[in-house]
């Protein structure tokens, strides 16, 4: 679909990645403007956790972010933040929707649910949410460790939330079957809220601990007892998480055993990065084979080699080399090796699940008619941003089974931002926020990156290039083209493919796929050896051409 502002075809990567669709280039330049506020607004258009997102995204964005084609990825994640530290938004007030006279009942508040029912009431349903937990928000709340995600930050979330017209029922424990027939759909979306137990010889030794259960301990203040050498089991983003949490614990030395080899670890490459800096030692490559202990408590893990964790299917299905073994010493053993779905509740007939997962068809819905699951419930182990999502699609599917379009989006018309600057030249680096210390970070909680002054976010901001409505006209002469693929190999924005007819000399030259992925940075041009690639800048003026010198 063509943007009628700007005449291009294709999405911007940071968007196109971004399972929430958000807008990220409009609400960057929101922020070049020095407007938080309009920056927030567009923020809100897809998601109603900015400033969750701000400190937990995993941001897929920036992996796709257009700026690296020149420097490095922008601080998306970061500009988020800033929008929502610096700015304010005004919820409009529920009655300035017309009531549908629907009522939508959802289970679980974490950012599925949460997402799902903020836009099912935006477009003028009723929803009520409830959660066996006193207090809203889910894992966000009771298992996402203080120093990655501030509880102010949720709670600044929610308050929007509960001000746009969502009622929540906190301590309320419910089965499915009690509320079937009292509202005109049912939302489950209950996530992931117990960790996967493994049947191993010692696990009932004093000191062995378990991941989710670990860190709820610890959000909640409650008194843990870690003594001096900790081993933690498992190498995803709660192991890391539980590893971090025992350090600031002051356990005197902290060790994550994973079955992967270092650079397979399920763990986000940044939180493995912020482990190592903390002094936490990671022994890849090593499954648990006995938890051994002296009067009722742990004194040692031994260890078996890993050799492979996958099958030949991709399927989880370790191998082992039982004549490799190692022993580690610890006074606690924390595993934290997945999670799983609690579906107690579901007592209602017809509805049907996979192992622990919730079964679904492509609009969310169950197996009982009017009911719909989402967020990790039905998808198993994944992130806020993609839980979010989750809950966007519930709330469409739902709004259409109610009757309605399925469209739930408001966009705020009056931050169009459409000034465009001239970004901040090539070799201006990511800004750096502020980041604590390692050694400061072990005496508590506080947030490891407490984000970017008005100022360096306004400055990191300028160097968006904008890649939504700058136009390149990238150009391939079929005649020189050698077939080489330099210029395929430089561009991570898919702008060029083979083509599969032959030209005269006998090569199938290089064809240019997507023009509007291409962001000037002019890379595939120098290294083309045959002088086939020209580029021009906006397309229209031959004297925005750029050329190489001796092809001219």
């Amino acid at each position: 679909m063509k943007d009628s502002t700007t005449g291009k075809t294709t999405v911007p990567p940071c968007r196109e990645d971004c399972p929430a669709g958000i807008d990220v280039p409009r609400y960057i330049r929101c922020i070049q403007n020095g407007d938080f506020s309009g920056s927030l607004a567009v923020i809100r258009e897809k998601i109603p956790f900015p400033a969750v997102c701000g400190y937990a995204c995993v941001r897929p964005c920036e992996i796709r972010c257009a700026r690296i084609q020149v420097d490095e990825a922008m601080a998306i994640r970061m500009l988020k933040q800033a929008a929502s530290e610096y700015g304010t938004y005004v919820t409009p007030a529920p009655e300035a929707t017309s009531p549908s006279g629907h009522r939508v009942a959802v289970i679980g508040s974490g950012p599925a649910g949460l997402a799902a029912a903020y836009y099912l009431v935006r477009i003028g349903h009723k929803v009520e949410v409830f959660d066996k937990d006193q207090r809203a928000g889910g894992m966000m709340r009771y298992a996402i460790p203080e120093y990655r995600l501030p509880e102010q930050a949720l709670d600044d979330d929610l308050r929007f939330i509960w001000q746009s017209g969502v009622v929540f029922n906190g301590g309320r424990s419910i089965r499915l079957a009690d509320i079937l027939g009292k509202y005109d759909a049912i939302l489950i979306a209950t996530g992931n809220q117990l960790s996967k137990r493994l049947a191993i010889e010692g696990s009932e030794l004093s000191g062995v601990l378990w991941g989710l259960d670990f860190l709820r301990s610890v959000k909640a203040n409650e008194k843990v007892s870690l003594n001096e050498r900790v081993c933690v089991i498992g190498g995803g983003n709660v192991a890391v998480d539980a590893a971090l949490s025992a350090g600031r614990l002051e356990a005197k030395e902290v060790r994550i055993i994973c079955l992967e080899e270092r650079d397979a670890m399920p763990a986000y490459p940044w939180e493995i990065a912020q482990a190592l800096e903390e002094g936490i030692t990671i022994e890849d490559g090593w499954g648990p084979k006995v938890i051994h202990g002296k009067n009722g408590s742990v004194t040692g893990i031994e260890c078996v080699r890993c050799t492979s964790v996958f099958d030949d299917n991709h399927m989880f299905n370790p191998s082992y080399d039982l004549s490799v073994t190692r022993y580690f010493d610890a006074d606690t053993v924390i595993f934290a090796i997945g999670q799983t779905p609690d579906i107690d509740f579901i007592d209602a007939r017809g509805l049907k699940t996979h192992g622990d997962l919730i079964k679904v068809d492509t609009d969310l819905m169950t197996g009982i008619r009017g009911v719909f699951a989402a967020g990790e419930a039905a998808t198993g182990p994944s992130s806020i941003i993609d839980a979010i999502a989750q809950g966007r699609q519930a709330a469409a599917s739902i709004d259409r089974y109610l009757g309605g379009t399925g469209s739930i989006d408001r966009p705020e018309e009056e931050y169009p931002c459409l000034e465009v600057h001239e970004p901040a030249p090539r070799g201006t680096c990511r800004h750096k926020g502020a980041v604590t210390d390692p050694a400061e970070r072990l005496a508590g909680f506080d947030p490891v990156e407490p984000g970017y002054d008005r100022e360096t976010a306004v400055r990191e901001a300028l160097r968006c290039l904008a890649c939504d409505v700058r136009q390149f006209t990238v150009l391939v002469d079929p005649l020189l083209c050698k077939e080489c693929g330099y210029c395929k190999e430089v561009c991570t924005l898919n702008v060029f493919a083979s083509s599969d007819a032959f030209n005269p000399s006998g090569y199938k030259p290089v064809i240019v796929k997507d023009s509007d992925r291409c962001v000037g940075c002019l890379k595939c041009l120098y290294i083309c050896p045959d002088f086939a690639v020209s580029i021009r800048n906006g397309g229209k003026k031959p004297d925005d051409e750029f050329r190489p010198q001796s092809a001219n």
